[in-house]
């Protein structure tokens, strides 16, 4: 079962993490209306989760659904790709900003740019390291 009781709690528990925020907000307990708008998010997103956990325990048909596109290979296979494609693309625009911030002279931003580009090649290579043993 793709939706369990710890889905829907952890839905719950950000709903209401984000109904604390809102209120902490507005007390003006927290300062910045920074956490009032991460707040209604995660109210949004905790209540959309909560009604998409019951409609899977509810519908047999939407439950049916969610299975086969959980457990398609062409399916797997897209997520597989889009993760492949994305990080071939973070790692090209980060090195082009690294590159900009050094012509532009704003060193905190290249290196912060520079070590997450070398952070996502060390992590690509220890993955391969790991796999080719594996298969």
């Amino acid at each position: 079962m793709y939706y369990n009781n710890w889905r829907l709690a952890l839905s719950i528990f950000w709903a209401v993490l984000g109904a604390v925020l809102i209120v902490l907000t507005q007390t003006e307990l927290l300062d910045s209306s920074m956490y009032s708008g991460m707040g209604g998010a995660l109210v949004a997103v905790g209540a959309l989760q909560i009604a998409r956990n019951l409609k899977y325990r509810k519908d047999p048909a939407y439950r049916e659904k969610i299975d086969i596109e959980l457990q398609d290979e062409r399916s797997r296979y897209l997520r597989q790709k889009s993760w492949a494609w994305t990080g071939y693309v973070v790692v090209l625009v980060e090195g082009v900003g690294a590159i900009a911030a050094a012509l532009l002279g704003n060193r905190t931003v290249q290196l912060a740019l520079s070590y997450s580009v070398w952070l996502i090649i060390f992590v690509y290579w220890v993955s391969y390291l790991v796999l080719s043993r594996k298969y």
